[in-house]
């Protein structure tokens, strides 16, 4: 299986919490500074995973089961 590395940086997810509802991070909004793609050891093979970043503080962290949406931007839009 060949793996397809994202080039472009990620703007924002939307993430599936529950049947009462989900939420949204964009980078440049309530703090997030950076959202980046990566992977975690599972049973069979690695899980890719987003990580949601405010400062050097990892805020949160959600499997790819949970994210509804992922939404690429240019470098040059997505703050440092």
């Amino acid at each position: 299986m060949n793996e397809y590395p994202i080039q472009q940086p990620i703007r924002e997810i939307d993430v599936f919490l529950s049947d009462e509802g989900s939420t949204c991070y964009r980078v440049g909004w309530k703090d997030v500074t950076r959202i980046e793609a990566c992977t975690k050891p599972g049973l069979h093979c690695d899980i890719p995973y987003v990580r949601v970043w405010k400062g050097d503080v990892c805020e949160a962290e959600f499997c790819q089961h949970n994210i509804v949406g992922v939404y690429f931007a240019p470098a040059e839009q997505v703050p440092a």
